[in-house]
């Protein structure tokens, strides 16, 4: 036989899990969102590296090494193409078990063992659900890191590649065809004066890398 309290206490739990699994497909939903706004960060911010790293194509081997790049503009590139698979987007429903959500609760138990060994399994789906919400918050503070850090490092970035790009071409296309028939006379494109800036350039570059390459 089943006591009033009992069922009252099952009901609780009941009513408990219903609650859970509705706020971890809330979170589910949350997180989905600021996840694609990471990949977009990053695709952002990797596509701004390979168009400010365009120049360093024309440095030859020896001024490459002078500079200390370990990078190709063609490397930059790469990631970008597979920017998509920086983060799967459907990570939130990876880190969580579907049964938790899609198993049914029963409503109706027969006598007294019955509805505690239910009551057991409710305890035991609602502390599953309570993990799941705390990994997506980990998950969640990840993602808001790394984009607080991507925003960051990018501001300076822009500004220290604008100094640089207006260095290099202070006339602006005047500049470039002065250094396209510096190269028509068999000098390098960038004289050794440039490679302070390109080095610079190139240190900054490494720091938005290794930061875009980051894992959740």
């Amino acid at each position: 036989m089943i006591t009033e309290k009992e069922s009252n206490e099952y009901k609780t739990l009941c009513a408990a899990l219903l609650e859970l699994r509705g706020k971890l497909l809330d979170r589910k939903q949350e997180l989905k969102k600021l996840l694609e706004e990471t990949v977009k960060r990053r695709k952002d911010a990797l596509e701004f590296l390979a168009k400010a790293n365009g120049i360093t194509r024309y440095l030859t081997g020896r001024q490459r090494q002078m500079a200390g790049l370990l990078y190709y503009p063609g490397e930059i590139k790469a990631k970008i193409n597979s920017a998509n698979s920086f983060l799967n987007i459907n990570s939130g429903e990876d880190k969580t078990n579907k049964n938790e959500i899609q198993r049914p609760i029963p409503e109706d138990c027969r006598n007294s063992l019955e509805l505690k060994r239910n009551g057991l399994a409710l305890i035991l789906m609602i502390d599953q659900i309570k993990k799941n919400l705390l990994e997506l918050d980990v998950l969640e503070m990840r993602c808001r890191e790394l984009i607080a850090s991507l925003d960051k490092v990018m501001a300076a970035f822009r500004h220290e590649s604008r100094r640089i790009h207006r260095s290099i071409y202070p006339m602006g296309f005047i500049s470039f065809f002065y250094r396209f028939l510096r190269c028509l006379a068999g000098k390098t494109y960038f004289t050794f004066r440039d490679l302070n800036g390109i080095a610079n350039l190139g240190n900054i570059t490494v720091l938005v890398l290794k930061i875009a390459d980051s894992s959740i």
